[in-house]
């Protein structure tokens, strides 16, 4: 016997303290009488106490606590899984009187299907789990043992195939059973369904430029079949083989591919079967990194134009790849091709917030080289303010001291109608539009005016229009703009902002209205306010107000089937202003922004300029700039504080800065490369020498490195094997190494590396289920300390393996001391010795001195004889 509070035995000397003052309640009653009542009534004080000290009574137990733990990976056919359902259906009638049973359903992530309880009885269907490309068997076990109580004899049933894509599983049932938990293991068998995979794709790890090589596929079938085997490199069609494939494992194989050029190159097979069932192992993939000629990537928004860049860089014997918008790189495998990106005079508008991030990774986290030209779409007036480029680049796209541009009144319109209220991303729609309006508000200077207003059924001033004495309070009152219901009432909104603008004290004075493109509410005055027309309309408006040489812009949220986006459109037109359209809430910022600079006319300075040499550098040296011609025009940007400023302006403003971003470097040449302003450039001899100086300079650096790199998959994980070695063949020592890896769904990855031994190092990364992740291994300011690589994987390890592994689940069975394919009488059989287990005694005591109390009203109320 066992006490959980035995302090409250305290109370029992109180006990005989206590009878003596009950006496002058009994005064009346027979001595006999009086004397049961003080026993009823010190038995009910007694019960209360051992109540309190909570008495626990401890006996041997046979009761079973049982876990069916049930495999629903994407290994299981159906077939196997009414195996499943049938064999817990049939065995959970052999469990006794006090067992309890329970069925916890697992693949990647294990969750409980039904409780514990006695007599459990099976559900009608058990959940669907979402995330079926994985069988972890140890981590379904150890969480199906924290679902026991204590003080019980445990077993565990697990059925399954056998296909762990798990690690030390047997090392985890081991540990259950030193707790006392058995693992009896059940197999599960599919249907002998024919099956076709290609277990592996091999092809070198290391490349040099134009160097042949061959890509080897390995197949696995479990019937003799006919199939055709696609092989493809950098997503192209490289060659295809009919083959006869045999029952077990097969190699063919595709001879003499080139690594014609880029960073890397990735190839992928394809097994095409005249009979299969599973298509999810079909392909396979294998990366290898090109080492030679390094490639330029531009991107330019009108291809043609940039072609006498491209043909300076190629009588340098630099090779360049020139695409449209369209080819703006979208994965770090198409970036990884190149060793330099030249953005030239594309809009942010183009780009995805994604896209930008992207680009700012593969500088910062793998060593690439990023420039920037100007142009028209380019830089702030491209949209790129508070940006990941500008982030990424030297310069800012603030021009604070605009001293000969003229004031601007801005007034901006926001749609804060029910439709706002929708969450993106954990966003909503009008928070994001609020930060939009706060970025425009930071573009302008002190001398412009700027107002926010915010509109449903009726116009609400958020900010009025005037001078930016105190930004941060009105980005405080901006930022807590809301949603409310109905839709904008358009006309309205026009009414006030032009009444507010008319008598502003500006040169230049526009309006940007932004508005849902299905919901722009009364188009006409009146219409929605009292079911009626009034005479005026939003448009005549709009051409009224650019009469007074106030202009509207207009920002629609939606698609073009969307109701009102004609009206929309006609509505910035009548205005003389721009129209846009985006489905995407994350791109307004840049609209805003792009919006607000081309207003400002803060950006773009177009007026002959010298080229005026700042500072020495490789890029810049050879040249006499004296004597080159003059640039026609330039974006307005500020240096930041630790860029390399090579060449300016005659103003004194940058035109070409540099710096290093983690392991690459971007630049930015405010100017551009084609015949609106370099016209006389192009014809220039040191045009060639420039550009080619620049582009060597900004390269990615792909010299010999320190490092030499294996690696080993292990389960999930990536496991590296890094030995550092100086030029000299000295080990190095205690240096600290960083691993980040990139998967190519954009999600990235750093962990420190950890020495083992001399020169030798050790690092362990999580691995995506499928797919190319680029790495890369930096030791700081090391010479050489900087290596970029790529490792694929292929489909997830649930669809390599279709049979029954029957030895692994016996191994397992041992393991944890159960039974391989167990009966259910010798599932639910009594163990050979019991469980002490804890019963707790205090509701009985409870109860007695609840049934007493009564009792004792009854001995004191009756009159003995």
């Amino acid at each position: 016997m066992e006490f959980a509070h035995p302090w409250f035995f305290i109370l029992l000397p109180a006990i005989p303290l206590l009878l003596p003052a009950m006496r002058g309640s009994l005064a009346d009653h027979t001595q006999r009488q009086r004397a049961v009542c003080l026993l009823t009534r010190a038995s009910i004080l007694l019960l209360l106490t051992l109540a309190l000290a909570g008495v626990w009574l401890r006996l041997q137990s046979n009761d079973l606590s049982v876990l069916f733990l049930v495999d629903h990976s994407a290994s299981i056919s159906e077939d196997a899984e009414k195996q499943a359902r049938n064999f817990v259906a049939h065995n959970i009638s052999k469990s006794g009187p006090n067992d309890e049973t329970g069925i916890v359903g697992f693949a990647k992530e294990a969750g409980v299907w039904q409780a514990l309880t006695k007599h459990l009885k099976l559900d009608e269907k058990w959940p669907d789990i979402v995330d079926r490309k994985s069988t972890q068997i140890g981590n379904a076990l150890t969480f199906a043992s924290a679902i026991f109580a204590p003080e019980t004899f445990r077993r565990i049933v697990l059925l399954s195939d056998g296909n762990d894509t798990g690690e030390n599983t047997n090392d985890t049932a081991r540990k259950l059973a030193d707790t006392g938990i058995e693992v009896y293991t059940v197999p599960l068998r599919n249907a002998k369904n024919p099956e076709v995979l290609i277990e592996k794709l091999d092809m070198p790890g290391r490349l040099k430029v134009g160097e042949p090589f061959d890509v080897n596929a390995k197949i696995r079938s479990n019937v003799e079949t006919n199939a055709t085997v696609k092989f493809y490199e950098n997503g192209f069609l490289a060659g295809t083989k009919d083959v006869a494939l045999k029952k077990g494992p097969q190699e063919v194989s595709l001879a003499n591919l080139k690594a014609d050029q880029g960073q890397s190159v990735m190839c992928e097979a394809e097994v095409i079967p005249a009979k299969d069932t599973l298509l999810e192992n079909n392909r396979a993939q294998a990366t290898a990194t090109i080492q030679g000629e390094p490639l330029v990537l531009i991107v330019d928004s009108d291809p043609a134009k940039i072609q006498p860049l491209v043909t300076a860089l190629q009588q340098e014997k630099i090779k360049v790849e020139v695409r449209g918008i369209k080819g703006l790189p979208r994965t770090l495998v198409d970036l990884q091709q190149f060793d330099l990106f030249i953005l030239s005079d594309v809009s942010a508008l183009n780009l995805s917030r994604g896209q930008m991030e992207l680009y700012r990774e593969w500088v910062q986290d793998f060593g690439g080289g990023f420039v920037m030209l100007g142009g028209e779409n380019s830089f702030g007036v491209g949209g790129y303010y508070r940006t990941p480029i500008e982030q990424m680049l030297p310069v800012r796209m603030e021009h604070e001291d605009r001293q000969d541009t003229p004031t601007v009144a801005l007034l901006v319109v926001l749609d804060r109608s029910g439709s706002m209220a929708a969450q993106v991303q954990g966003q909503t729609k009008i928070s994001l539009a609020d930060q939009s309006a706060v970025l425009a508000m930071g573009v302008l200077q002190s001398k412009d005016l700027f107002g926010v207003t915010a509109v449903d059924t009726q116009v609400h001033s958020v900010v009025s229009l005037g001078h930016l004495d105190n930004k941060p309070a009105a980005e405080q009152k901006i930022m807590s703009i809301t949603s409310a219901g109905g839709g904008i009432y358009v006309y309205t909104s026009l009414v006030d902002a032009f009444q507010q603008m008319r008598d502003a004290n500006a040169k230049i004075k526009h309006v940007i209205l932004f508005s849902d493109a299905a919901d722009a509410e009364e188009k006409n005055s009146g219409e929605m306010a009292d079911g009626t027309a009034g005479s005026g309309t939003s448009l005549d408006l709009a051409a009224a107000m650019l009469s007074e040489k106030i202009t509207v812009s207009v920002v629609g949220l939606g698609t073009e089937s969307d109701k009102d986006v004609e009206f929309l459109k006609q509505l910035a037109e009548r205005g003389n202003g721009r129209f846009y359209l985006t489905n995407d809430i994350f791109t307004l910022p840049q609209i805003f922004t792009t919006e607000t600079i081309k207003v400002a006319q803060s950006s773009l300075v177009e007026e002959p300029f010298a080229a005026m040499l700042v500072a020495h550098a490789a890029m810049t040296d050879g040249i006499d700039w004296k004597q080159s011609p003059l640039l026609l025009g330039y974006n307005a940007t500020k240096p930041k504080p630790t860029a390399d400023l090579l060449l300016a302006t005659e103003r004194g403003e940058p035109l070409l800065a540099s710096w290093r971003y983690g392991l690459g470097q971007a630049a930015a040449f405010a100017s551009d490369a084609k015949s609106r302003w370099a016209s006389e450039w192009i014809s220039w001899p040191g045009f060639g020498k420039f550009w080619a100086q620049l582009v060597r300079s900004m390269m990615r650096k792909s010299g010999q490195s320190i490092f030499q790199v294996t690696t080993r998959e292990n389960g999930d994980r990536l496991t590296l094997k890094i030995d550092a070695v100086s030029p000299e063949g000295n080990f190095l020592n205690e240096i600290p190494l960083t691993i980040r890896s990139a998967t190519t769904g954009g999600e990235t990855k750093s962990v420190a590396a950890h020495q083992d031994a001399p020169g030798s190092y050790s690092a362990t990364l999580d691995l995506p289920a499928e797919g190319t992740s680029l790495l890369s291994i930096s030791s700081g300011q090391i010479p050489g300390g900087e290596y970029l690589f790529s490792h694929t994987r292929g489909y997830p390890k649930e669809f390599l393996n279709t049979e029954t592994n029957e030895t692994y689940l016996q191994q397992l069975a041992r393991a944890g001391r159960g039974k391989y394919d167990p009966s259910g009488n010798e599932i639910f059989a009594r163990p050979s010795h019991g469980v002490s287990r804890r019963y707790d005694l205090t509701n009985y005591f409870l109860i007695l001195a609840l049934l007493l109390f009564p009792l004792d009203i009854w001995l004191r109320r009756r009159t003995w004889a």
